[in-house]
């Protein structure tokens, strides 16, 4: 076997050389590459860690806003909750309940008036409820509000006038408190609009609130099954009817047509300005539900 020629050698000796220098840049094109090169892992470290820092300032702030919930959240349930003022009113409550089942009971033995105490047991029971349903379904939203003691003088003028009618009515005219099918179909009605009123704020739950509600929160979710399936404000609805029943138990005419009229306008004005707000937190998919099912209030779509 012979050695390949000398020229051979040197044709490949220059052509490895010639493609050294062609891939290798001259000194001073190649202290510029390398600069670039540094540059450009430079810049994406530079890069890389803002996006580090964002994400810690993200990850930050997320946990001061846990925190600010959690905070919020004790001083909302511990300070404005008030556990001995809870305890004073369902025990004054209680007794209210008791002492009016007792005086009904006994009144309705002697044919006497029994709606008047049974009126009131109802009115105990009402307030008591509104706290319990809250406290055991909605636990993050109660306080010593959900009482609704605080439910605007109307509220108590309304009450007070319809047992001062009842009892003047009883003194004096007799005759008016003695039409037995009315104050059925009101008790009947009582109890409707009790159970309905507590249906609503049971399957809401989280999503019920005695006060309107401005801001969509991440947990609220438009609700349309259950007793929301045949009315949109099954509360307003019950409660429309469980009021409007205590005066026709009460057999007060004069109260009937007055807790009517006030209760409609009130609900009427009320659904209105609410449906913006649910109509701007869930849009067209509120739009579909509010088609499909009436508020059952009469005159009330």
């Amino acid at each position: 076997m012979t050695a390949p020629p000398a020229t051979s050698a040197y044709t490949a000796s220059t052509t490895i050389s010639s493609t050294n220098q062609a891939n290798t840049p001259p000194a001073d094109d190649h202290f510029l590459y390398l600069s670039a090169k540094d540059s450009h892992i430079t810049a994406e470290i530079k890069a890389n860690n803002e996006q580090r820092e964002i994400f810690l300032r993200q990850r930050l702030q997320e946990k001061q806003h846990q925190q600010k919930m959690q905070a919020d959240r004790y001083i909302y349930n511990y300070v404005n909750h008030k556990p001995d003022e809870v305890a004073l009113h369902s025990f004054i409550l209680g007794i209210l309940v008791a002492l009016s089942v007792v005086a009904a009971a006994r009144l309705m033995n002697d044919g006497s008036y029994y709606q008047l105490p049974g009126y009131v047991a109802s009115l105990a029971a009402f307030h008591f409820l509104e706290y319990w349903i809250t406290a055991r379904y909605n636990p993050t939203k109660v306080t010593i509000d959900s009482f609704l003691f605080r439910n605007g003088s109307s509220y108590f003028i309304a009450h007070s006038c319809a047992l001062v009618e009842a009892t003047i009515e009883w003194a004096f005219f007799g005759s008016l408190k003695t039409h037995t099918i009315v104050s059925v179909i009101g008790f009947a009605l009582m109890v409707f609009g009790q159970i309905l009123r507590s249906m609503a704020m049971i399957h809401a739950s989280s999503n019920f609130s005695h006060l309107i509600v401005h801001r969509k929160e991440d947990s609220h979710h438009l609700v349309t099954t259950g007793v929301y399936s045949f009315t949109r404000h099954p509360s307003y609805l019950g409660y429309f009817w469980w009021a409007i029943g205590t005066q026709l138990f009460l057999m007060n005419p004069v109260a009937s047509f007055g807790f009517a009229i006030v209760l409609w306008r009130f609900f009427n004005n009320r659904i209105q300005y609410e449906e913006k707000l649910l109509i701007e937190f869930f849009g067209d998919k509120y739009l579909e539900y509010k088609k499909s099912t009436g508020t059952l209030i009469p005159l009330i779509k």
